[in-house]
């Protein structure tokens, strides 16, 4: 009999400590960045429309058909540029970021922070369901024909921070958990181009379709000391 109140003592114990940790995940969740406003869309370009967009509480929900992607297969002379691409053309050396939340229901589906010179020249840093690692950060580097190399595996997340820096003709690649400490995915140096197209790509190339949401976009115009390292 003596077990009783202490084994109700102990359930009390443990729903209060399981709805603080409810709180502290729930305040987490609301408290991470966005930027997305009517404003900030007005300065930015499609590049192949998608099939639906909308804004809300400032993050762009796009949805997107099956066969959209960017890829110069270097197994064939196919080349593949459907994928919707919001972009703004950047001339000389920047420092873009974006936080997305890719739909993962789909193998390759996947958002991309990417820098487009020409249709033979062109990067994408994505935060993909790779076929290899399931949700991770995967880099392509395009000169003519695409490669295609795994990185850091993130199962445990649904919402990743891209970023990709310019300096002259070299590009460093990199990703964040938490938008403050950086990890460089690549660095690698492209053909040179005065101006360069820099947005988000979103994609579903075999899925029949994909809902991807975009919380946080920026291109800041300035010259990193280090590229590798963003957090200096």
């Amino acid at each position: 009999m003596a077990k009783a109140p202490f084994l109700f003592v102990l359930g009390v114990v443990v729903l209060v400590v399981s709805c603080e940790e409810q709180q502290k995940a729930m305040k987490k969740e609301a408290s991470f960045p966005k930027n997305i406003t009517e404003s900030s869309l007005s300065k930015l370009k499609w590049f192949n429309d998608p099939s639906s967009y909308e804004l809300g509480d400032s993050t762009l929900t796009v949805k997107v058909t099956k066969g959209t992607d960017f890829f110069n297969s270097p197994e064939d002379t196919s080349i593949v540029a459907t994928a919707p691409l919001l972009f703004k053309e950047v001339e000389g050396d920047f420092v873009a970021k974006a936080l997305v939340a890719p739909d993962f229901t789909a193998q390759w589906n996947a958002v991309s922070l990417m820098m487009h010179a020409d249709s033979l020249n062109w990067i994408k840093l994505a935060f993909e369901n790779s076929d290899a690692t399931g949700p991770s950060i995967v880099a392509v580097v395009t000169r003519d024909r695409s490669d295609d190399a795994n990185g850091a595996i993130l199962k445990d997340h649904n919402r990743i921070w891209l970023a990709i820096a310019r300096k002259g003709n070299l590009y460093a690649l990199h990703w964040s958990k938490d938008g403050k400490d950086y990890a460089m995915a690549r660095l690698s140096k492209m053909p040179e181009a005065a101006t360069v197209k820099v947005g988000v790509e979103f994609q579903s190339p075999v899925g029949e379709t994909a809902t991807h949401h975009l919380h946080y976009f920026d291109i800041q115009k300035r010259t990193v000391s280090n590229l590798r390292n963003l957090n200096e």
